[in-house]
């Protein structure tokens, strides 16, 4: 019920932002050009043989050594008349325990409300750098099981005094490509951003009206973020 009154009292934050909060995309996009040039990042696709850290099991599904992250699996498929074909086999990943997509939020008195956008590099990206959710992170790389760095802006997440949360709801991942799997969206206001430890080098503030614009350009936001800022 708590989180039912941040989410109506956000919601009319929203609206009073309207009037003042920037519209126009140009910024954000001239600073993911130049993140984009400023980072090293390269992506190449390889034979399944040939990925580090990697394994067939006994059934030929692909894992990872950690036994963590997704595994590649099987699924057989009997549809009747619900879909094209009455039945199929084809390769699913299988990730049962998803991860953390969070928005953190803040309100200025000169532009408004305005969201937190990570400028991500993943491998299968066109263009680099997709502007994404402050958090997106798996669980299973929260436990930091790829041996490196945790993600940035999870000690928003877990902070225990100076933020609100604005809503949480599990969403489904696309279940055509994943096997029964969900994800966690959370909308986090800041009342205190000191509760920011994060380097902020690849994080940049936008509205939402930004937010809808940078939604009608190709390949730059992260569908995630259409996802979680749907119940507003």
């Amino acid at each position: 019920m708590a989180e039912r009154a941040h989410l109506d009292w956000f919601r009319k934050r929203l609206a009073a932002s309207a009037a003042i909060e920037p519209k126009d995309p140009a910024p954000i996009l001239a600073w993911r050009d130049e993140r984009c040039q400023a980072i090293r990042f390269k992506a190449e696709l390889i034979g399944l043989d040939e990925v580090r850290g990697w394994s067939r099991d006994a059934q030929g599904n692909v894992r990872h050594k950690s036994g963590q992250f997704f595994s590649v699996e099987g699924v057989r498929i009997e549809s009747g008349d619900l879909r094209e074909v009455t039945s199929w086999d084809q390769p699913i990943y299988t990730q049962p325990e998803g991860g953390l997509l969070g928005l953190i939020t803040r309100e200025t008195g000169d532009s408004g409300v305005q969201f937190l956008l990570y400028a991500k590099a993943e491998p299968g990206n066109l263009g680099v750098l997709q502007l994404s959710p402050s958090v997106q992170s798996t669980w299973s790389n929260i436990r930091r099981a790829h041996g490196g760095k945790l993600s940035p802006m999870l000690e928003v997440l877990t902070a225990k005094a100076g933020v609100r949360i604005i809503y949480r709801a599990a969403h489904n991942e696309e279940g055509g490509r994943f096997w029964r799997k969900s994800n966690e969206n959370i909308i986090v206001f800041v009342d205190d951003e000191s509760v920011i430890e994060s380097d902020m080098a690849m994080f940049c503030w936008a509205s939402l009206s930004q937010l809808k614009e940078l939604a009608l350009i190709d390949n730059v936001l992260s569908p995630f973020v259409r996802t979680i800022i749907a119940p507003l």
